[in-house]
């Protein structure tokens, strides 16, 4: 697995190899949620430039949940998306993470790039719901996320993301590794 060193605005970036969430069924704030591979897909060049965030905002810090604020870029921005595709029914993307931001907000994170090990991740985003019930790879879900509108990439030193590292999904993810192994998410 090979994390680079990149210069971004002038500051040393670790580019950390990132799977943001698969094609499936995730369980979050909203119960449920079938996450299709063309919303997935359609979403790419929109995640690009998006902050990478210690944990989710909240109403209280942020005022509304989103990342785009002076508050949260003071307090939780750890660095900022690009590259973003969709391959091997996961949304891909190199997470740049400032060097000595990290170490400042949260020093785990920056031990787990040092010691290459994987974190958990969510995704920040908006979508409307379609009530829509079905089942797919045996997962049931009551709703389906349709036209994506990303807001930010959240680090989750310990919690347990929606589309979790057990799905596919992670900070520090080796794609060879996924490529050749997990051609699609596993379900537990």
């Amino acid at each position: 697995m090979h994390i680079g060193i990149r210069q971004l605005e002038g500051r040393d970036h670790y580019v950390v190899p990132t799977v943001m969430i698969c094609e499936g069924v995730h369980n979050g704030s909203r119960g449920p949620v079938f996450y299709p591979e063309a919303e997935l897909r359609k979403s790419t060049d929109l995640w690009n430039g998006k902050p990478v965030v210690v944990y989710h905002p909240d109403m209280e810090s942020s005022g509304n949940g989103f990342a785009g604020n002076p508050a949260i870029f003071n307090q939780q921005k750890i660095g900022t998306i690009f590259n973003t595709r969709y391959s091997g029914k996961k949304l891909k993307t190199d997470a740049w993470i400032d060097i000595e931001r990290v170490k400042k907000v949260d020093s785990r994170i920056f031990d787990a790039i040092q010691s290459k090990k994987m974190m958990e991740v969510s995704t920040g985003l908006l979508f409307p719901l379609i009530e829509n019930e079905g089942i797919w790879n045996g997962k049931q879900y009551t709703m389906m996320a349709t036209n994506l509108t990303p807001d930010h990439l959240a680090i989750l030193p310990d919690k347990i993301g929606a589309c979790s590292i057990a799905d596919g999904a992670g900070l520090i993810r080796n794609y060879a590794l996924d490529a050749e192994i997990l051609q699609t998410c596993t379900w537990s």
